[in-house]
């Protein structure tokens, strides 16, 4: 009984068995060869459409911003900003501190921080020199920006051009002039490799008392972008406040006392993870807080969005009701920076968009890159100002405090004279440290804005701080 299946049967259905695996093996092999094809054809596909939609297709000179290191050290900023909102959109953060207005007494003259990024480095339209600068407009002109290469600091080519400070101060006295370390080097063993131990900050130290000695710089701005943020080492935050405390140390035994200030973030993750803030205050005269870049176009996040508000809106909840003026400078004193060496950046420069559909133009509109105006998303005010002659309707945005304009499929956020007037007054009223201008380079130096006055943003800012009274 047990050999009933003819012998030939049984070989067949032996080879059946066998031969069957084999054919879907080999038909599984196939289709996973294709599925692979087909993903990386759509990725390089999806690559293309995005290089296509993306501002090198649409700015000036795509050239001039990969020769660029400056607006690539913007467009950096902006981006990391961006990251933090990604990272933290959904996070359950302390977004309810109540900040309301409280009036001071103004006991000190407020000090208004202006940045001069020197020709070439970043001017988007004009090259502004300083004999166009109005040397009675701020009380401290910051001018970069210089970099570190191999632990010490280094001017790059521009070392006539420092020389000629001095016409400057020789015009006002009481102006005080500083030198900025920043870069788009960071990343490529500058301030990393720098703070890393005692030697390297020592050679870095002595680097900039020579150059503030040779040149006559009243102190140094440190901006870095930004320890020990986005995968790097978390003893960076630690090695950062050692370099300070050791600036302050040699400064004062400087034969003049040299002034120490550091760039800061504005989003509270950044802050978070970057500065130990208390430590900090022990060794800056003041912080210049960049808030600013709070929205800005990113593939991820594709829809339109305020530069600079100074207060949220009503519709925003969680992490997002955080990205504005108002909420960063209250985050850094909660954290323990005195308000008066707090300084609120105001920027001249607004931030564009290339909207999907001109008839959807509000905030929160579904964009599509970066607009035509400007480089990479970055427009200075003379533009938007010929932007608005040319037709663009503005809108203010009452809640935020400050405007933005469209017309076509361009949209940008951006400060005018009202925002700016909103802004100061705010300062003013809540006695922080004063305002710090970036830059004057892309403010209206020349007059484009047929406003019958040169630098009219800081010049807001110098009316409202020195004229009005108390």
């Amino acid at each position: 009984m047990v050999n009933q299946i003819p012998v030939s049967q049984a070989k067949y259905e032996l080879l059946t068995d066998v031969r069957q695996p084999r054919w879907k093996t080999q038909l599984l092999c196939l289709v996973l060869i294709s599925l692979v094809l087909g993903i990386l054809f759509v990725t390089r596909a999806w690559i293309g459409i995005l290089v296509l939609s993306s501002p090198k297709t649409e700015t000036l000179d795509t050239e001039t911003f990969l020769d660029n290191a400056e607006i690539a050290t913007w467009l950096r900023r902006a981006r990391m900003y961006a990251e933090s909102t990604k990272k933290n959109a959904n996070a359950d953060r302390n977004n309810s501190i109540n900040s309301p207005q409280h009036f001071y007494t103004n006991s000190t003259r407020q000090i208004i921080v202006c940045y001069y990024i020197l020709p070439g480095d970043l001017n988007t339209f004009w090259e502004l020199s300083l004999s166009h600068i109005d040397p009675n407009l701020c009380t401290h002109i910051i001018m970069g920006f210089a970099s570190v290469v191999n632990c010490s600091l280094d001017l790059g080519n521009s070392s006539s051009i420092y020389k000629n400070i001095f016409t400057l101060k020789n015009l006002q006295p009481e102006l005080r002039v500083m030198i900025s370390v920043s870069g788009s080097n960071e990343l490529h063993l500058g301030f990393s490799e720098m703070v890393k131990n005692h030697a390297n900050r020592k050679r870095f130290i002595k680097s900039v008392l020579n150059t503030t000695k040779s040149f006559g710089f009243d102190g140094l701005d440190l901006d870095w972008e930004f320890p020990a943020w986005l995968g790097a080492d978390d003893l960076e935050k630690i090695h950062f406040v050692q370099l300070l405390e050791e600036l302050r140390r040699e400064f004062q035994r400087a034969k003049e006392t040299l002034i120490l200030s550091v760039a800061v973030a504005a989003p509270q993750a950044i802050i978070d993870q970057s500065y130990m803030v208390t430590e900090m205050a022990k060794y800056v005269d003041f912080v210049n807080l960049m808030s600013y870049d709070y929205h800005f176009y990113v593939w991820y996040y594709p829809i339109t969005g305020l530069n600079a508000p100074l207060f949220p809106r009503s519709a925003e909840s969680g992490y997002l009701s955080t990205l504005n003026v108002n909420f960063s400078a209250q985050y850094w004193l909660l954290k323990g920076m005195p308000r008066e060496k707090l300084i609120i950046g105001i920027p001249t420069y607004g931030h564009s968009y290339k909207l999907d559909n001109p008839l959807n133009h509000d905030l929160l509109a579904p964009a599509i890159g970066f607009g035509k105006l400007g480089k990479m998303g970055f427009v200075s005010y003379p533009r938007i100002c010929q932007f608005l002659q040319n037709g663009a309707k503005n809108v203010f945005e009452n809640e935020s405090k400050v405007p933005y304009a469209y017309k076509d499929k361009e949209w940008i956020s951006y400060d005018d004279i009202t925002s700016i007037y909103y802004k100061a007054e705010w300062i003013r009223a809540n006695n922080f440290g004063g305002a710090m201008v970036f830059s004057l380079n892309t403010d209206d130096w020349n007059n484009t804005c047929k406003l019958n006055e040169t630098f009219p943003l800081t010049r807001t800012i110098t009316k409202v701080f020195r004229y009005q009274e108390d």
